[in-house]
């Protein structure tokens, strides 16, 4: 059985004929790099992460991402080769689908759902909501960048907080208090659309890798080799724009920064490629098996764990290369202060002729 066998039969779901074909030919070419540099693209900072979307959509005026279907027929896994795929497997077979991704476009655009829990009711009946927003951004491949924004409701954070909601009378608007803005006034949660806008992104630095800004070029300029990059990396974490990053928490840094190129950020595909190879050699990365990104689709759960800083998971799709969600996890006492965790569920990633528009609602 081989790594795309062994993947299909994890997920419980038989591969499409073409598909199979082409990811065996490029797994038996083994980890070499393939020469040629791929066309030049774009770029994005890395967006805020998200939480609580086990919870189904109570209040009004939110909606649910799609679930999407794989379109195929359920098989039973093999009692003798459905055994654990590691990470390293897992990594590699996305890598080498990284490696041939298509990038042709006018504009690398992301467009990601987050939740920002945030704790409201009164002081005998508190609860947390979670504030959604849809962020979106576009990046040419001059180098010239949008954002777009939109606040699309907001909804209980869990089970529990849901059953306080209630209690709480199912109110539909919060008023947080005064804003710490120049502009003053109110901050208000609402659990209905607002509307979306739309906006140039002034300067050069369009790009946030290892938490340094950067510009579309030094983006592009990145190495496609696994041990190349991670130097890169390195070298970014020492001069990034919060301060040198302490040597205990390095290896941690390097798994969020290689995480970050491979959704987010407009490299050529075969730096992806070498993203993801360079996260499999990395220690304290493992795989927790099959996963959905809290949308009903369906990948691989990946952790991400260092000795110091909170726990990292990736939901990605092996037979597409695409992270399908993100979150964070705080440990120790940092792990019960709900705001401090954070996902982010990814519902566009990739090259593309539309151009920037207001955010729609999901």
């Amino acid at each position: 059985m081989d790594e795309f066998q062994m993947i299909a039969t994890m997920l419980d779901e038989p591969p499409a004929p073409e598909t199979e074909a082409a990811v065996r030919r490029r797994l038996a070419a083994g980890m070499r790099e393939p020469g040629g540099p791929a066309p030049a693209r774009r770029v994005w900072r890395r967006p805020a992460l998200w939480g609580g979307f086990g919870v189904a959509a109570t209040a009004a005026g939110v909606a649910g991402a799609v679930a999407l279907a794989s379109g195929t027929t359920p098989r039973a896994p093999d009692p003798v080769d459905a055994r654990p795929v590691s990470a390293q497997t897992v990594l590699l077979a996305a890598a080498k689908q990284a490696d041939a991704a298509p990038a042709a476009g006018e504009y690398w655009h992301v467009r990601a759902l987050q939740a920002l829990p945030t704790q409201v009711g009164p002081k005998s009946n508190r609860y947390w909501m979670d504030k959604l927003v849809v962020n979106e951004t576009w990046t040419n491949a001059a180098g010239v960048a949008w954002s777009g924004h939109r606040e699309v409701g907001a909804r209980p954070h869990s089970a529990a907080d849901e059953v306080a909601w209630r209690r709480d009378g199912a109110p539909t608007r919060w008023d947080l208090g005064t804003a710490d803005t120049p502009g003053g006034g109110r901050v208000v949660l609402s659990a209905s659309p607002r509307p979306g806008d739309v906006v140039k992104v002034k300067g050069p630095h369009t790009v946030a890798v290892c938490d340094k800004e950067m510009s579309f070029q030094q983006a592009q300029a990145l190495p496609a080799q696994p041990d190349a990059l991670k130097n890169a990396l390195r070298n970014a974490m020492l001069g990034n724009d919060d301060g040198p990053v302490p040597g205990s928490a390095r290896n941690g840094f390097l798994q969020q920064c290689l995480a970050g190129l491979l959704a987010e950020v407009p490299t050529r595909p075969k730096v992806r490629g070498a993203a993801y190879r360079a996260l499999a050699s990395l220690p304290g990365v493992t795989s927790a098996g099959p996963a959905t990104d809290g949308g009903g689709r369906r990948g691989v759960g990946l952790v991400l764990q260092s000795a110091r800083g909170p726990l990292y998971r990736l939901v990605i799709d092996p037979k597409t290369s695409l992270v399908l969600s993100e979150s964070v996890e705080q440990t120790g006492a940092a792990a019960k202060v709900k705001s401090k965790f954070r996902q982010t569920r990814y519902l566009a990633a990739g090259w593309t002729d539309s151009g920037p528009k207001a955010p729609a609602v999901p």
